[in-house]
């Protein structure tokens, strides 16, 4: 069940529903453990039981796909609203794009995955690699595996990038 929890900021207190704790079964716990990340607190027995474990684990499970779904969505949203601002541009009717070959990227010593910038300079394009934003250090330092899982759900990780730029994101 999940439970809307109003916090004041300014009051550095904050209670949990004491109906939220008895459907638990933690409002008798005296020894619980709080494990908190960016943006998320889990609150469990301090030695939970197998039954316990696996009911945590399969809440978890319900919220991961959940979550899964909903940021699938928004990157794919974003994603299109980015196709969209080429749209006003006179060119779009003839723009392919430019391929730039990989081997000569990497003798300019940048790197093929990179991102790329462009600007112009007494006629001539200059192509260079783009600083990385604090998202693409927290996408960068994804697990291979919870990578895999979120581009096989759907998720597109450019999307996401933008998502984090967009909010502002900080890698601490």
């Amino acid at each position: 069940m999940k439970f809307k929890v109003n916090h004041d900021p300014a009051n550095k207190a904050l209670a949990i529903p004491r109906a939220a704790l008895q459907l638990s079964g933690l409002a008798g716990a005296s020894d619980l453990a709080l494990y908190a990340d960016d943006g998320c607190v889990l609150l469990l027995p301090e030695r939970p039981s197998a039954g316990e474990a696996v009911k945590t684990i399969q809440m978890l499970v319900d919220i991961n796909t959940q979550l899964i779904s909903d940021l699938a969505a928004a990157s794919r949203r974003t994603m299109e609203e980015a196709d969209c601002e080429c749209l006003s541009c006179g060119h779009r009717t003839s723009c392919f794009g430019i391929c730039i070959p990989p081997c000569q990227l990497e003798e300019a010593g940048i790197d093929p995955e990179s991102e790329l910038a462009t600007c112009v300079q007494e006629g001539r394009v200059i192509v260079q690699p783009m600083e990385k934003p604090d998202a693409d250090q927290l996408l960068d330092e994804l697990d291979e595996d919870l990578r895999s899982m979120l581009t096989d759900s759907g998720v597109l990780l450019a999307g996401v990038r933008r998502l984090l730029e967009h909010e502002g994101y900080c890698h601490e």
